[in-house]
């Protein structure tokens, strides 16, 4: 389904343009809470925006550009460890206020739906849909925040605003509840067609069910039950239609949506809602002059993808050369990563400082430009597709849930398993499979790092492995590249941007002014 993902007085413009009987009774800005809960279609559009809150990594500064795989100019101040609670980066402070208005229009949802002059079947549909919306952002705050209060009603001004916070585990406990819930239902089915493809299914409850107990799992060690939620995403694989795209990188594209991979998505319409993954992120010369390469990759990540044998750049016969460092490297470098000499739509990409795609006035600052989930089928120097292409941000797809099966079947000793998981990953791509007794928790984690590179879930997994020191508090590196005259261009890596890494950046302060209006929320997270 593709949501018009816009506010709500504006999808009640568009959509209820044809109900004459309705229009004549009442001015569009003048629907009460009354009116909306005895019209099936006005409850039905407050259920479709709730999944316009659903976090997105098409908006701007992504997630992982707050880890070593991309560069933003914008989180100077994280990188640096300069910021305090009082004075957070608005995307940590929106994390939090989007997250609970989001929840709060849910609770709504949920209290009033049974009032809705609709069948049974409508009520528990739609009320099982927002409980996942609810339960999706809840696993949102506590990766950002570890500790939140976990408010299902809605609040008035007649009760005490003061909540505390749970801890993270009683969350946890909440969202695997719902999501039982929600499968054991059945009111929901495991995939859709025509127009409601995009919407909750029982596939999503337990695709969410599995990353959240994965992650729980590296403090708990609760690793079984990592293992049974992301096998019962397997189980039903068949009855859902998941699979491995065949294609990686083009995965993404808007023509290939709601393909065989995706588990659950954040839905956009072409040239409909304004989004911008193409203007922020590709290099200045492949967009209109303003915002581009926003999220630049790394060298870091850039290190971390294999030679196309299987072998590490810095492995005895991987055949690496530094004079071309990027030939004969994993496939998914190519889907991922623009660099030097890379062509996009059929441009050869020249990254040398000074260049069309690299000049001094709009510099490439690790000397790459973001290629994965930008659709080379949109230009974006059409001004009348300026509103983006329409493809879907993915928010979770099925090779995801195997190398959450992976990783726990690693961490409870079945190594084989482990590997037969890891392999089907590699296998789509045409990398050699990690032989028998080589899978290694290091290797595990390594291909997450690659499969999932960009795609929002970096920092939860280098926080979880505490990995902070090495993966956060190492500088972000990229590429100098220089010629002399007609010769072969040398490319040395450099320093981008210095990091420290202090142990509170494990988890983001909640901000002093929401501590200010809830002396509840204290003591807030440590070192904070």
């Amino acid at each position: 389904m593709k949501r018009y993902l816009i506010v709500f007085t504006l999808l009640l413009l568009v959509v209820l343009g044809c109900k004459k009987d309705f229009l004549d009774s009442k001015p569009l800005d003048k629907y009460s809470d009354e009116d909306v809960w005895r019209d099936s279609t006005l409850a039905g559009l407050f259920l479709n925006n709730l999944y316009a809150t659903l976090p997105t990594q098409f908006g701007g500064t992504m997630t992982d550009a707050y880890t070593d795989e991309l560069y933003s100019s914008g989180n100077v101040s994280i990188y640096n460890g300069t910021f305090l609670a009082s004075s957070v980066p608005y995307s940590i402070s929106n994390a939090y206020d989007y997250s609970y208005t989001s929840i709060r229009r849910c609770n709504i949802y949920l209290e009033n739906v049974d009032r809705l002059p609709a069948s049974a079947g409508f009520k528990k549909k739609t009320a099982d849909q927002a409980r996942f919306i609810r339960a999706f952002q809840y696993a949102n705050l506590i990766n950002y925040f570890g500790a939140v209060p976990l408010i299902t009603h809605t609040q008035n001004l007649d009760e005490n605003l003061n909540v505390a916070r749970n801890s993270y585990q009683e969350v946890v406990n909440f969202i695997v509840t719902e999501m039982d819930a929600i499968n054991a239902g059945a009111n929901l089915p495991y995939k859709y067609t025509g127009a409601d493809v995009g919407r909750v299914t029982r596939g999503a409850a337990l695709a969410l069910k599995s990353r959240v107990l994965l992650y729980a799992a590296s403090y708990n060690g609760e690793w079984q039950k990592a293992y049974d939620a992301a096998k019962a995403v397997v189980a039903i694989a068949g009855s859902a239609g998941y699979g491995l795209f065949p294609k990686y990188g083009e995965m993404f594209f808007s023509a290939n949506e709601n393909n065989a991979e995706v588990i659950f998505d954040h839905q956009y319409k072409q040239n409909f809602q304004g989004y911008n993954v193409h203007f922020y992120n590709l290099p200045w010369g492949l967009v209109p002059p303003g915002p581009n390469a926003l999220n630049q990759p790394t060298q870091n990540i850039v290190n971390e993808y294999e030679m196309a044998n299987g072998k590490m750049i810095t492995e005895s016969g991987s055949g690496y050369d530094e004079t071309k460092p990027y030939v004969n490297r994993d496939p998914r470098f190519d889907a991922s990563i623009l660099y030097d000499g890379s062509v996009y739509t059929g441009v050869t990409l020249d990254f040398k400082p000074g260049s069309n795609f690299n000049p001094d006035y709009a510099a490439l600052t690790t000397g790459y430009a973001l290629r994965k989930m930008e659709d080379p089928a949109f230009n974006p120097f059409d001004m009348s597709g300026s509103y983006g292409g329409g493809q879907n941000n993915i928010l979770i797809r099925y090779g995801e849930i195997l190398l959450n099966l992976a990783e726990a079947s690693f961490e409870l000793g079945q190594t084989e398993e482990a590997r037969t998981y890891v392999n089907q990953v590699r296998a789509r791509v045409g990398m050699p499979p990690v032989a028998s007794g080589a899978i290694s928790r290091d290797k595990i984690r390594h291909e997450r790092t690659i499969e999932l590179a960009f795609e929002g879930t970096r920092l939860w997994d280098i926080r979880r492995w505490k990995l902070g020191p090495e993966k956060l508090g190492t500088p972000l590196n990229g590429i100098s590249i220089t010629q002399t005259g007609t010769g072969p261009r040398i490319y040395t890596q450099v320093k981008a941007q210095d990091r420290n890494f202090d142990p509170k950046f494990y988890l983001f302060p909640i901000y002093q002014t929401e501590i200010d209006k809830n002396p509840n929320l204290k003591p807030n997270n440590p070192g904070w």
